[in-house]
């Protein structure tokens, strides 16, 4: 990648913007959803019915069950440096409520039950899947995978933003939905870490991001407003505790 990002700020005239553009390369994992009908209890996968601990309630905002958006089996992304700020055994989920009605959950303050992470750090095999929400998603496996991308850049010249998001075309041709956990989220709209920090009144430097869930009709028919974009995020200091319950959402479209 980085010979790659080299050789393209020459040809695209940008030697000028070199520092700037290196120092907006961040590491991250990839995530392809693909539709599967069966899939064994305890893996990763986006969508369908979560496999949960037998004494576990399934979650709710106002006595209406959140929708069920993803797991995640810890071990397997285990083999990913970027992983290593992650536990390292167990299942994280990842539950949002879409059907609200006027309601529309965007991660202000006072709809913190209207999204969830759990954690459960106990033994897989143990997990059985249970039914929840009636709206349910289509249910994919998911493939992961490591990559360098380039987050966005202001740029005050016009022709140089052009010639920089001309470049970034060039770089990651986009043939998947832009499922990310970990690295720098994709901001729709305002900077993710500061629209959340000002309503956590926390610094956004304290941020991580623990999923990015794009609109993704074609595999999970899953559309946040106008093809927007859900955020989890959580604290340096609560990720490093394992306080995933902390954790706090924020949805963003066009």
């Amino acid at each position: 990648m980085r010979q790659k990002l080299e050789d393209a700020i020459k040809r695209y005239g940008l030697s000028h913007m070199h520092a700037d553009i290196v120092n907006m390369v961040f590491p991250t994992i990839m995530v392809k959803p693909e539709r599967q009908e069966m899939i064994p209890e305890g893996q990763s996968k986006m969508g369908g019915f979560p496999d949960f601990p037998k004494d576990w309630e399934y979650p709710t905002y106002k006595d209406i069950p959140l929708q069920f958006i993803a797991q995640l089996n810890l071990t397997e992304l285990a083999v990913f440096s970027q992983a290593s700020v992650l536990p390292h055994k167990g299942m994280l989920y990842f539950f949002y409520l879409e059907d609200a009605g006027d309601d529309i959950v965007w991660g202000e303050p006072h709809q913190k039950d209207g999204w969830r992470v759990l954690y459960f750090d106990g033994d897989v095999s143990e997990l059985q899947t249970v039914q929840g929400a009636s709206h349910v998603y289509p249910q994919c496996a998911l493939s992961f995978w490591e990559e360098e991308r380039l987050q966005e850049l202001f740029i005050e010249d016009e022709a140089d933003s052009d010639k920089y998001y001309a470049m970034v075309e060039e770089l990651y041709p986009e043939t998947y939905d832009y499922h990310q956990i970990l690295g720098y989220p994709r901001a729709l709209q305002n900077e993710v870490f500061e629209e959340i920090a000002d309503m956590t009144e926390k610094r956004q430097d304290e941020y991580v991001l623990l999923l990015q869930v794009d609109s993704d009709e074609q595999n999970l028919n899953m559309l946040w407003g106008d093809s927007g974009m859900l955020y989890y995020c959580i604290t340096k200091e609560d990720l490093a505790n394992e306080r995933f319950e902390n954790s706090w959402l924020l949805m963003q479209c066009l």
